[in-house]
């Protein structure tokens, strides 16, 4: 409405130029004196669920204002104003002269309750996965909130409910019972009150089972059987993931346990003989994960020659740091995916850690230390084999030539050593509206029923069904397979020509940062994008000109700039026309 009062306010011989924007801005006709064409597009618009950013469309405007050869031009601003969209370093600057109105549709006491945030946490009880949810529920009005209703679906149905009070301006947490899960996707909604911004007012979720990684441990003929315990013990608390280990002999290995194995540690063990240590290169080769610990019962010469490029250097005599009552190790590279958790203060202190003996390895120039001693020896290295990776630990991981296993720090790094192994990449149960989704690589890891159909579903021609309902297909072979979520929901993607079997559901829910609503100071806002020396800013940003005092503006030629949030009620949301500008090709 505030658009069209804009447009109806022009005169026959005014030129206008209408921008739309979210976080990406968008001129929707160039510089004209069609009204009748503005008025027809902003007939069309349709709010989507996009974030707000006024950078885009101020750099816009910004260009076709310096463009323009008319004496008067102005910038009208439509939107709510809201400050989470406001970035202070803008570049962008209306040029010198241009007057600039505000027009703010914001409401002056906005009410909105929303679900910020949703944590899973997984457990099994009698070998049965169940997930509880956690809901983060906040309040962004000034007034309390009592007797609020949350509420959980699961598969269309009520789960369960929960009836809880928030003071204003205030955010309370919220657990629901336990839910056994099925062994297949299912769709989560939480949804939290009633308000005039219904959007983050529910949030979609799919949660697909657990799947373990299997892990396979390999002993020295002749190891006890507690020598890789502290290994087992650190993998079998693990729960999200869950691992799965097996453990044995190294001359029990036979090429089938490496199927559908992730990652493989050789725990102070020989490299295995014949054709087991030909399938355990291969399957390095095709991306599998191989960590080698040496200890008491493997150092020099007990590795293979023809397999010294599976190392990241020749493994050469302990160095024996007893006399000094053991050495400590540190953290090389804490940018490395091993290390990245405990990148910040507090996190794991592996200083801790007293090292007795450690096998010296001289480096090869492909490798990469990740970890070293203090008298620079090296503890952890990596080396890459074809599409696998290797790790070499050059003391044991059995509390005998260090403490390792004792310290804290030790069970999460074994399930960071494992999970990088792995290639591990967990399940997003959702994902955020504007992200890019890609078709080729992202639907076997995204909220996915896993079948050999979905696997390969970049060679698929999909059909995608979005949340509203809008259908299309996505041909195969495409070199840019690349789709913008942009509606909150569920997406749903089926194979062309394969009936109705969904092969893939995924969630996407508005940016949480949307939900706030207040807004951006008036004077800071013009001042910032205004050149100085140019007309006063602050005075025209009070409201929009009427048209009884555009009627009183005489033998001027106008050059309007309009650029347009629109918002619903008291929502904040982009604007777009009704039907997309770029299509995909519809089924």
């Amino acid at each position: 409405d505030a658009a069209r009062r804009v447009v109806d306010g022009l005169r026959p011989d005014d030129r206008a130029t209408l921008i739309l924007f979210s976080d990406r801005a968008e001129m929707v006709e160039p510089p004209g004196r069609d009204l009748v064409v503005l008025r027809s597009v902003i007939d069309q618009l349709r709010p989507t669920h996009r974030s707000t950013r006024y950078g885009p469309a101020l750099q816009l405007a910004e260009q076709v204002l310096r463009e323009s050869e008319l004496p008067h031009r102005e910038a009208v601003i439509i939107t709510d104003f809201q400050k989470v969209g406001w970035d202070e370093e803008v570049s962008a600057k209306l040029p010198q002269g241009t007057q600039l109105t505000r027009v703010d549709v914001s409401d002056p006491d906005p009410v909105n309750i929303a679900v910020a945030d949703v944590s899973l946490s997984r457990d099994y009880v009698s070998n049965r996965e169940e997930v509880t949810v956690l809901a983060r529920i906040t309040n962004q009005g000034p007034e309390p909130a009592a007797g609020l209703q949350v509420t959980l679906d699961v598969d269309g149905q009520r789960s369960a409910e929960r009836v809880v009070d928030l003071a204003a301006n205030d955010a309370v947490a919220v657990r629901f019972p336990p839910v056994p899960l099925p062994q297949r996707d299912v769709r989560y909604v939480i949804r939290a009150g009633e308000d005039a911004m219904p959007v983050d007012n529910a949030y979609h979720l799919v949660v697909s089972p657990g799947a373990p990684i299997s892990v396979l441990i390999l002993q020295h003929p002749s190891a006890r059987a507690e020598e890789s315990l502290y290994l087992e013990r650190a993998l079998q608390i693990g729960r999200e993931p869950r691992y799965q280990v097996l453990t044995k002999r190294v001359n029990e290995l036979v090429p089938s346990d490496l199927d559908q194995t992730a990652a493989v540690i050789l725990n102070d063990a020989p490299y295995p003989q014949r054709e087991s240590g030909r399938s355990l290169r291969r399957y390095v080769e095709a991306g599998g994960g191989l960590l080698v610990v040496f200890g008491q019962r493997v150092g020099a010469g007990t590795w293979p020659v023809a397999m010294n490029d599976m190392l990241p250097g020749s493994i050469g005599d302990p160095v024996d740091r007893l006399a000094e009552r053991g050495g400590t190790f540190s953290v090389a590279d804490y940018d490395h995916p091993i290390f990245e958790l405990f990148s910040t203060p507090r996190s794991g202190d592996f200083s801790q850690t007293r090292v007795f003996r450690y096998h010296r390895i001289s480096q090869q120039t492909s490798a990469t230390v990740l970890a070293r001693y203090d008298d620079a020896g090296i503890a952890l290295a990596e080396v890459r084999l074809g599409q696998g990776k290797v790790l070499a630990w050059t003391s044991d991981m059995a509390n005998s030539w260090n403490d390792f296993p004792l310290q804290p720090v030790f069970l999460p790094f074994v399930h960071q050593v494992v999970q990088y192994l792995a290639a591990y990449e967990p399940v997003r149960p959702s994902r955020t509206v504007g992200q890019l989704l890609d078709l080729s690589r992202d639907l076997v890891t995204d909220g996915v029923t896993r079948t050999e159909t979905a696997s390969s579903s970049g060679e698929l021609d999909l059909v995608v069904t979005a949340p509203s309902g809008e259908r299309w297909v996505e041909r195969a072979g495409s070199p840019d397979r690349l789709l913008e979520l942009e509606e909150q929901g569920y997406y749903e993607f089926r194979g062309l020509g394969a009936g109705d079997e969904l092969l893939v559901r995924i969630a996407v829910n508005v940016a949480a940062a949307e939900s706030d609503l207040t807004t951006v100071d008036a004077e800071e806002f013009a001042s910032a994008i205004t050149e100085s020396g140019g007309a006063s800013a602050a005075a025209s940003l009070v409201a929009t000109a009427s048209p009884e005092e555009r009627e009183r503006r005489q033998g001027l030629w106008w050059y309007l700039l309009i650029a347009v949030l629109l918002v619903l009620v008291a929502e904040s949301a982009l604007a777009n026309r009704a039907g997309r500008t770029k299509r995909k090709t519809t089924e």
